[in-house]
């Protein structure tokens, strides 16, 4: 047991407290994204191949054997990725960021922020990456922060794009992955979360979708607007 940012985390966990390549991809055959027939019986008919019960609630080893030498692969084009660019242009484009938005402080206890809702950046220094989050629950920063910590991407989401663009998600990282933390307590932490989101870099940011909340997301959707953020991972 240790303390991280003055949270206990254990090292028991299945995942580890770093994220590595041997504790990625673990195979799980049920499926997460599971939607009735009468939902879209085209879709349903399609896939039925990759499920071994007529339900479709759990896929097949051959599917599983797929997903995770895709998974892998681009997990490997990330890391790839994260190596290549540079940490003192990172830092100091997240140091813009926390300069314009004097709203953000640092945080070195997540103990005081329990049941404070607004707006948190994970850095994760080791990557050249940082993630935008925001909550709204009662649990507040520290409970959003943990879950990240201790949540695990479900098997078959682990893709999200193609093989060659999809972002990890930031749920495949492990605790000690977070090297810094920004917060800022607000009511409307989705105000300031498209800002933040689109003041870094691109090539900086972990996150997988747009910012400004869920209605931002709608309405971009029913503009045609691709909510979901990737980035060119081979040459």
């Amino acid at each position: 047991m240790m303390e991280h940012f003055g949270l206990r985390v254990q090292k028991g966990s299945k995942y580890g407290l770093s994220m590595t390549r041997d504790t990625y991809a673990q195979i799980n055959k049920r499926s997460s994204l599971w939607l009735p027939r009468e939902a879209d019986p085209e879709l349903w008919n399609a896939r039925s191949a990759d499920y071994e019960d007529e339900d479709h609630r759990f896929y097949t080893d051959a599917w599983c054997l797929r997903q995770q030498s895709a998974a892998l692969r681009n997990y490997d084009l990330n890391l790839a990725y994260f190596a290549s660019l540079d940490h003192d242009e990172f830092d100091q484009a997240l140091g813009k960021v926390i300069a314009v938005h004097g709203e953000l402080v640092a945080v070195a206890d997540l103990r005081p922020w329990d049941g404070k809702r607004g707006l948190y950046v994970l850095v994760l220094d080791r990557y050249c990456q940082a993630y935008v989050g925001v909550t709204t629950a009662a649990g507040g920063i520290k409970a959003r922060v943990r879950q990240h910590w201790s949540a695990s991407r479900s098997f078959d989401r682990l893709i999200w794009g193609g093989v060659d663009t999809s972002v990890l998600s930031i749920d495949s990282f492990r605790a000690l992955d977070t090297t810094r933390i920004f917060a800022a307590e607000t009511a409307r932490p989705e105000l300031l979360e498209d800002a933040v989101i689109n003041a870094l870099p691109d090539k900086f940011v972990l996150n997988r979708t747009i910012g400004g909340g869920g209605d931002a997301v709608r309405h971009a959707l029913l503009a045609g607007v691709d909510v979901v953020k990737t980035r060119s991972l081979v040459e």
